[in-house]
């Protein structure tokens, strides 16, 4: 059984999705069925099967897929701890939202790369939250920072900020003489179904909508405000330059004290120099 064979099975898995599975592990579609044929094949047994024309994980294949993700996550701890031993560079994998990185993280790489020459500190981006927090539970970075997202017991988290909740329209359908009822009745309302937070504050100010699309990405949401007649919900960061060149439009405003957080698997902080990370943004952007 072939590591790169799970590695495919537990993406696609994740992807629920053959195209996406194959652009994030940058695969050809036939190289990954081909992979999962191959542990069909070794395995003996169907890992999916076919649910009301939908294709699902059969018995087999959950089996294989949490031993599997177990098996990947032990690999490649086993290969951080050789690097380490070896003496070579200690990596460090941060993800966020653009601004995220641009206002915490690499402010505070400069100063820590400083103090810990060896250290390679690698920035990915995210699209949104959700996928930063999976990102982390993956084990596919080693820290990472959220908007308002409830997290389990395994997750450890530093408040860095507070940010607020908003209902924003662009400039160009913005009315001086409309109420907040005058916009939802006229426009559809993006925004993200996944994020428990924002549900919770809509319900709270007993706002009805109309008129909603679902979108599980703040980068859609923004773009799709700014370029067509939509409205959306979303977190003051992601609109924060916008705001000031009076781009868009805060029609209103559901909660100001969201809180932005600094996260990591509790284990990974087992590690001195990730804990060392952790606790210097801890204490630099600690709220």
């Amino acid at each position: 059984m072939e590591i790169r064979h799970l590695q495919t099975f537990q993406i696609v898995v994740e992807e629920q999705n053959l195209i996406k599975a194959a652009m994030r592990l940058n695969y050809s579609q036939p190289t990954i069925t081909k992979h999962l044929q191959h542990l069909e094949d070794e395995m003996g047994l169907p890992l999916f099967e076919k649910i009301d024309n939908r294709k699902k994980l059969s018995k087999a294949g959950e089996i294989l897929y949490e031993h599997a993700k177990n098996m990947l996550n032990e690999l490649f701890t086993l290969q951080r701890k050789m690097e380490e031993f070896k003496g070579e560079k200690q990596i460090i994998r941060v993800c966020g939202l653009d601004e995220h990185h641009e206002r915490f993280f690499l402010p505070q790489i400069v100063n820590f790369q400083k103090k810990y020459k060896n250290v390679l500190i690698e920035v990915y981006s995210v699209n949104s939250s959700d996928d930063a927090l999976k990102k982390v539970i993956l084990n596919e970075v080693d820290l990472a920072i959220v908007n308002g997202r409830p997290l389990n017991s395994d997750i450890s988290y530093q408040s860095i900020d507070y940010e607020g909740l908003v209902l924003f329209a662009s400039s160009k359908i913005a009315n001086d003489s409309f109420q907040t009822e005058d916009y939802l009745a006229k426009f559809p309302v993006l925004f993200d179904h996944r994020a428990p937070y924002i549900k919770f504050e809509i319900l709270k100010k007993g706002t009805y909508f109309p008129n909603t699309i679902y979108s599980n990405s703040d980068e859609v949401i923004k773009n799709a405000v700014l370029n067509y007649p939509y409205l959306g919900i979303i977190g003051t960061s992601k609109i924060k330059k916008e705001i000031e060149s009076g781009t868009v439009t805060v029609i209103d405003t559901y909660t100001s004290n969201v809180p932005v957080k600094l996260i990591a698997l509790t284990k990974t902080l087992s590690n001195p120099i990730f804990q060392e990370f952790y606790s210097s943004m801890s204490k630099v952007y600690g709220v």
